[in-house]
């Protein structure tokens, strides 16, 4: 009946694209697939959440007494009045990072809605954060269980986000996790105002995907300039196309379930997926043995102003090769002690609990790299380091020497410069290539992603994940709208890709990483660590009209309440879409794949081609030599790819730059000899 049929109802989408969500049977569920004009009837699943110094670290320096804005900060006007969306749990109103002082009129354009909740009134809705939406639709009660309904931010993580993309800029004196790396924190574009679209529940971050849909959906109607997704999207999603399709600028993030290839899940080629890297700073930590060897680990340790003075004094030193609840339960007093637990694979935070609630002081940590201090980031009323394997030896070698090993630990100080080597890719960070569409290169660009200081309620705390790093590149777009108002989201993730860092500032290759430590590869960051200054500037472009990405799904998208026209015939492989990108996992025979560039810098412009082929491939570039002038704005050229060897191998990476005396345009060229499809 009709009266079912509404009842069923959760969400009806009607401004990205026409679709709903519903309570349906398994029965009923295939019925309504086989109508026509339905594209398709999917499970509803659930998505799952994924953070001072990293702006500086990318360039975008912000005015102080001893140094000027950046130059696209300036031109940008701190991404004034462009306004970014956040799917994510909420937000926190009151934190000093969405003040809106200074701020303008909302935007005459904007047409959302401040939605109040029982912790939520309309005055929590400001200059800054001009629109709060909350869907409880489709959700698992148990997921907001206890929680308030409402856009507020209990669980931090949208707080957070919406902070780094956006935050407006809070001094050194109030930004600082307890004294540990102070500095002035904002966001990329400070000046931008946000959009909270409350989808995530719980300190988990569950994001059903009705919910999410409904989210988007709105976020269309509402009028924002980009979104910010740091969430780990496991599929192509109609929302996301349609939002694209109306000109924003979709930022997914790659999930965190590196270091192991093929773990990046999605693989949308209209949205920009973002990998995470370290910046420029340590949290030294200096650990002091008996025998006065220092080791330097890192952890973000300090001392309050209660805090005992014994806490940096000598205690009682153990290495131990597994911390787990049944070690501990024979030592009733560990007053005192630090220990090391030298097992990386056991879980670390009850390690810690239970040497804190028998008195111990210290826990240290082995970790093939330092960098990632997830494991001790919610460590509190102890003292958590980091150690490398080598350091881990040492001291557990003099452990064994030693009848009364001592040891002590210091605070941890920070330290930012030259001398540490970034960026990395984080070890956590997803790595391509996609399972289920290797065509599409994935991630498309790294941002920072460990170790970032953000807003959380009323103070700033560290989180670290492809969730921190999506917003870095959210902001970034902001700042790109500003300055380009009428690039496509196509032509802005091209810009983003074709001038991203492969090399540090020293020239060195950036490294990844992992159990063992690599030089990265397209599958650990697609074309580079990002450049804001440089995407600003291009020089080239690879911009797709959006309707080619229809063809992604066999299907021909119409605007009109028309059935949809799907024709598998048609389709062709993912690689011959325009992207900053060529991936061909399946190369037996030679192929040629076109790409069309236009120009956004000089008029009258000569780019020269260089070619560094995949290891196994001939590749050719046909003309060599591009022509700009103000009549030859778009010129198409092929890449002709020619397998050297008939065998059935592995992924080999190279690149194509376009490049002049003024600027270098470079994409990520990924091949895969093989000699048969293995079903």
């Amino acid at each position: 009946s009709k009266e079912d049929a509404s009842a069923s109802m959760v969400y009806n989408y009607k401004h990205g694209f026409s679709g709903f969500a519903a309570m349906l049977t398994a029965d009923q569920a295939t019925r309504l697939a086989e109508f026509p004009g339905v594209i398709s009837v999917e499970r509803s699943k659930t998505y799952r959440t994924t953070t001072t110094r990293s702006w500086d670290f990318l360039g975008l320096n912000y005015p102080s007494s001893h140094t000027p804005a950046s130059e696209l900060l300036q031109a940008s006007n701190y991404g004034e009045d462009i306004i970014i969306g956040v799917v994510d749990t909420g937000i926190w109103p009151e934190s000093r990072s969405f003040s809106d002082q200074g701020y303008g009129p909302v935007p005459s354009r904007w047409k959302g809605k401040c939605q109040v909740g029982p912790d939520w009134g309309s005055n929590n809705c400001s200059r800054k954060i001009i629109g709060a939406r909350f869907y409880t639709a489709g959700v698992p009660k148990e997921y907001f269980e206890g929680e308030p309904l409402s856009p507020r931010d209990h669980a931090g993580h949208g707080t957070h986000t919406a902070s780094t993309a956006a935050g407006s800029a809070v001094g050194q004196e109030a930004a600082s996790f307890h004294g540990i790396a102070a500095g002035v924190a904002r966001g990329g574009a400070p000046h931008a105002r946000i959009a909270v679209y409350k989808s995530c529940w719980s300190k988990e971050g569950h994001c059903p995907t009705p919910a999410v849909l409904a989210a988007i959906d709105d976020a269309i109607h509402d009028g924002v300039d980009v979104l910010s997704l740091s969430l780990e999207m496991s599929e192509n999603s109609y929302g996301t196309l349609h939002a694209v399709l109306k000109g924003i600028v979709m930022v997914h993030t790659a999930g965190n379930a590196g270091p192991h290839m093929q773990t990046i899940r999605d693989t949308s080629p209209w949205a920009i997926t973002v990998a995470a890297t370290n910046i420029d700073r340590s949290f030294d930590t200096v650990i002091t043995l008996g025998n006065k060897q220092q080791i330097v680990g890192q952890s973000l340790y300090y001392q309050g102003k209660k805090s005992s003075s014994s806490r940096s004094s000598f205690g009682d030193f153990g290495c131990l090769r597994s911390c787990t609840a049944e070690v501990f339960d024979g030592a009733q007093d560990l007053k005192g002690a630090i220990l090391l637990c030298n097992d990386q694979r056991e879980a670390l935070f009850p390690a810690a609990q239970y040497l804190m609630d028998r008195g111990g002081t210290g826990l240290i940590i082995v970790s093939s790299t330092t960098d990632d201090m997830r494991p001790v980031t919610d460590c509190e009323g102890i003292a958590c380091v980091v150690v490398n394997i080598d350091d881990a030896e040492r001291m557990c070698q003099y452990s064994e020497d030693t009848s009364s090993a001592q040891a002590k630990i210091e605070p941890a100080g920070t330290v930012t410069g030259k001398e540490i080597l970034a960026p990395k890719v984080a070890i956590f960070s997803s790595r391509g290539p996609s399972v289920t569409y290797p065509a599409i290169l994935k991630p498309d660009i790294a941002a920072p992603g460990a170790n970032i200081l953000a807003a959380k309620q009323d103070g700033y705390v560290f989180k670290s994940g492809t969730s921190m790093a999506a917003p870095h590149v959210a902001g970034i777009a902001a700042l790109l709208k500003v300055l380009h108002p009428y690039w496509s989201p196509a032509a802005i993730k091209s810009a983003m890709v074709t001038t991203a860092h492969v090399t540090d500032e020293r020239g060195m290759p950036i490294m990844a990483e992992g159990i063992s430590r690599k030089i990265a590869d397209p599958f650990d960051y697609g074309g580079g660590t990002i450049n804001p200054c440089g995407a600003a500037h291009p020089g080239l472009i690879y911009d797709i009209d959006p309707s080619d990405y229809s063809k992604f799904f066999k299907c021909t998208i119409s605007n009109k309440r028309t059935p949809v026209d799907c024709n598998t015939t048609t389709m062709q492989p993912a690689y011959y879409l325009n992207l900053p990108s060529i991936s061909v996992p399946d190369l037996r025979h030679p192929i040629t794949v076109s790409r069309t560039v236009t120009n956004v810098g000089e008029v009258n412009s000569v780019y020269h081609a260089a070619v560094q082929s995949p290891a196994g491939v001939k590749m050719e570039v046909v003309p060599p030599v591009l022509v700009f002038d103000a009549t030859n704005k778009v010129q198409t050229y092929q890449v002709k790819l020619s397998p050297m060897w008939k065998l059935h191998g592995y992924y080999t990476f190279g690149s194509l730059t376009w490049h002049n005396d003024q600027k270098t345009v470079r994409i990520p060229i990924v091949t895969r000899l093989t000699i048969e499809e293995f079903y």
